[in-house]
This record gives C-alpha cells, sequence and structure tokens, in this order.
C-alpha cells in the first residue's frame, strides 16, 4: 500500500509541475531596468529602428524552428523590426548574462538595444505583437 500511495504523490507532483510549466510559456515578462544593453556588434548585424527580438536557440531545441518561423514572418510585417537568433551553445557567455535558462527564449530589445521585454517557451502570433506594443518609441529628438 505504501508504494501506491508514493506512485500517487509522484504523478500528482509531475502533473502539477506540467501545469505550471504550461502556463509559462510564452508569457510575456518585463525585464528589471539595469539590463545589459545588447549592442549590434555582440548581434553581428544592425538593431531594429522600433525593435528587434533576440531568440536564443540550441541545436536540440524541438520548439525553436517554430519560434523562428514565427518571428520571421512578425518581422517580415513590420520594417522596423529586426530578427536575431543567437545560438546559445556557441554563446554561453551572453546567454548566461541574459539569464537564459531555456530554449527557446525571445528577448525583445528597443532600438538601442536595451532589453524591455522576454519570453521562454512555444510563442503565439498574438504574444509576439504584443510584446512589441511593450517596446516605448525610439526617440528622435534632433539637436542643431
Amino acid at each position: 500500500m505504501e508504494g501506491v500511495i508514493t506512485i500517487v504523490v509522484i504523478l500528482a507532483t509531475a502533473t502539477a509541475f506540467f501545469f505550471v510549466w504550461q502556463r509559462r510559456e510564452g508569457v510575456i515578462r518585463e525585464v528589471s531596468k539595469g539590463a545589459v544593453r545588447l549592442t549590434a556588434r555582440q548581434l553581428k548585424t544592425s538593431l531594429g529602428a522600433h525593435a528587434t527580438f533576440v531568440q536564443f536557440s540550441t541545436p536540440l531545441c524541438s520548439k525553436c524552428p517554430g519560434t523562428r518561423a514565427l518571428l520571421q514572418e512578425v518581422v517580415a510585417d513590420n520594417q522596423e523590426v529586426k530578427f536575431v537568433e543567437i545560438d546559445a551553445s556557441e554563446n554561453v557567455d551572453l546567454a548566461r548574462t541574459h539569464g537564459v535558462m531555456r530554449t527557446p527564449t525571445v528577448i525583445v530589445l528597443d532600438s538601442y538595444g536595451v532589453p524591455v521585454v522576454r519570453m521562454s517557451g512555444t510563442l503565439s502570433r498574438n504574444q509576439a505583437y504584443e510584446a512589441l506594443t511593450r517596446i516605448p518609441p525610439p526617440d528622435h529628438e534632433y539637436s542643431i
């Protein structure tokens, strides 16, 4: 009887963990102030005029190709937004600096490379567009 109780407890714990994990998929979270800026040099491309989606992936990530395709479609709809994919297994220090614990992790940068929001796991198109609405418009104040 004791073995049955142990199995039931393990199954209940695993089920609870699964549901908590699923609820976190694609959730948009604000990045704390003072987050480390990503530069065009680190990304090996220029930043978007409004925003840049930075996706941290790994070669064995099963959800990464779908996330990449979705973000590339979103970027195709908006000329002021760019997409960059970073292999976290080849850029461990960069992934560690930005707190990447799983893939895919997407960090959305403003036009200056400052992380504003982040999402982990599978994203929906609506979540990607919602993340863009949280990016403040770039300052285009010019002085002469």
